[in-house]
C-alpha cells in the first residue's frame, strides 16, 4: 500500500484491489491490518481506524484516523455527505450517453453480499444517485469518471451493471472474469476537511497502473 498522506491525526492510502477494508474475522488481510502491523512496529501505542469503506475488489483512496476524535469528525462528514468522492471505471460497454445522472432504488438481496436495483421505489429500497462521464473510449468499452451522491452498498457496481455496462472483472454484477477478487474500480480522488484544523484536503490516488 502506498502512503498518499500522513500526519498526527490521519493517515491516507492507495489500497490496493483484493483487500479488505477493516479488520474482521474473514482469512484473507485488511488494509487496516497490515497498516497496524506495519505502524505498530515503531510505535508503542497506535490507534488505527478506517474512516470509510472500499469494496475488497476495488483500490484507491482511502483514509484511516489516528485517533478517536479524528475518527468521529470525518465519519461526521461522511454521514452529512460532506466528502466528494471521485472514482473511474473501465465499463465493458459503451453507455448509450457520454454522460449522465443514474437515480435508481436499490436494497440488498437476501444473501446481504449483492446489491438489488429498481428504477421505481419497491419496498425497502433506498435511493441511490451517482453522475458519470466518459473521459476515454476503448473498442466499445469507456473509462468512467464517477461522482457517487449517495453512498450505498455496491451502488456504483449495482446501478452500471443495472444500465448494461458492468464494470470490467465484475463477475457479481454480469461482468467477465479479469483477476481474482479485483475488478476495474479506482478509487481516484477524496476531498475533505481535516479533521482538526479544518482544512480543505484533496487527496488523489494514481491509477496509471491500475489501469494497464
Amino acid at each position: 500500500m502506498n502512503i498518499l498522506f500522513e500526519d498526527a491525526d490521519i493517515l491516507v492510502l492507495n489500497k490496493p484491489a483484493g483487500l479488505s477494508t477493516e479488520s474482521g474475522n474473514a482469512p484473507h488481510p485488511s488494509a487496516e491490518k497490515l497498516a497496524m502491523e506495519l505502524f505498530g512496529a515503531t510505535q508503542k501505542r497506535l490507534y488505527l481506524r478506517a474512516v470509510h469503506r472500499l469494496d475488497r475488489a476495488s483500490s484507491g483512496v482511502l483514509v484511516l484516523a489516528k485517533s478517536k476524535s479524528a475518527l468521529s469528525e470525518l465519519m461526521r462528514q461522511f454521514e452529512q455527505r460532506l466528502v466528494q468522492k471521485t472514482y473511474q471505471a473501465l465499463v465493458e460497454k459503451m453507455p448509450d450517453k457520454d454522460s449522465a445522472v443514474l437515480s435508481h432504488w436499490l436494497k440488498r438481496d437476501e444473501t446481504g453480499k449483492k446489491a438489488l436495483v429498481f428504477d421505481q421505489y419497491t419496498p425497502d429500497t433506498q435511493p441511490c444517485a451517482l453522475e458519470y462521464k466518459v473521459i476515454e473510449k476503448r473498442d466499445g468499452q469507456a473509462i468512467l469518471d464517477i461522482t457517487p451522491e449517495t453512498g450505498r452498498f455496491h451502488q456504483i457496481r449495482a446501478q452500471l451493471a443495472h444500465i448494461g455496462c458492468p464494470i470490467y472483472g465484475d463477475v457479481l454484477y454480469g461482468g467477465q472474469f479479469w483477476r481474482e477478487h479485483e475488478i476495474k474500480l479506482h478509487a481516484v480522488r477524496l476531498c475533505f476537511r481535516h479533521p482538526r484544523t479544518g482544512a480543505d484536503m484533496k487527496i488523489e490516488a494514481p491509477w496509471d497502473a491500475w489501469m494497464v
